[in-house]
């Protein structure tokens, strides 16, 4: 809930989910998205200093959003004013009722957020499943048709993977690009080199 995220933030300033930008996530991001002006959409930016780096390295047309209002600020923080007057928007949304218009953004780029409204229903897995693939299918409706949805994830591959599949039966037709199975770049990374899994949409 949002008073875990809170708190969670304000005792952590900065910690890059599941890995980092460059030698990490870049080589694997850039493949798929190439175009730096490319829009990108954020989930769950929180204290991610990954996605800093990733602004750095030039694209800078985001759109980032945290579920928490303390995650927004600790992210305002973490780019500074010069960064922040540079990006298209950061605030505080539901990843599950997205304030966005449909399909303006070119990529999603998700570390860790589907895996958190995932747990966010404990033990209650009917409940779980259903907000993950509320999640889900705001993210298909604000992706533009052939844009990429890249989910970095670990600790819910399988309800991730289930997530978009059903989404996929019932309006919409995702293309799955990385299945989580090992991927070298033309460039010679790899992706066992990330501790976590990437799924591609």
């Amino acid at each position: 809930n949002q008073n875990y995220w809170d708190k969670t933030y304000t005792q952590e300033k900065e910690f890059s989910w599941y890995c980092g930008w460059s030698e990490e996530l870049e080589p694997f991001f850039t493949e798929l998205v190439p175009d730096a002006s490319a829009k990108v959409l954020i989930p769950g930016i929180g204290n991610d200093g990954c996605i800093r780096d990733m602004f750095d390295a030039g694209y800078t047309h985001l759109t980032a959003f945290d579920y928490a209002p303390e995650g927004v600020e600790c992210a305002k923080r973490l780019f500074g004013s010069s960064r922040l007057k540079l990006m298209d928007d950061m605030r505080v949304a539901d990843a599950r009722s997205l304030p966005y218009d449909n399909e303006a953004y070119d990529a999603v780029l998700d570390k860790g957020t589907l895996d958190s409204i995932y747990l966010s229903g404990g033990a209650d897995k009917d409940l779980a499943s259903k907000h993950l693939g509320m999640a889900v299918k705001e993210l298909a409706r604000v992706l533009k048709r052939g844009g990429i949805a890249f989910c970095v994830t670990a600790a819910c591959v399988d309800a991730v993977q289930e997530s978009f599949d059903e989404c996929n039966e019932e309006e919409r037709c995702w293309k799955q690009i990385r299945d989580g199975s090992i991927h070298m770049t033309d460039d010679g990374y790899t992706s066992n080199n990330i501790d976590a899994t990437m799924l591609v949409w």
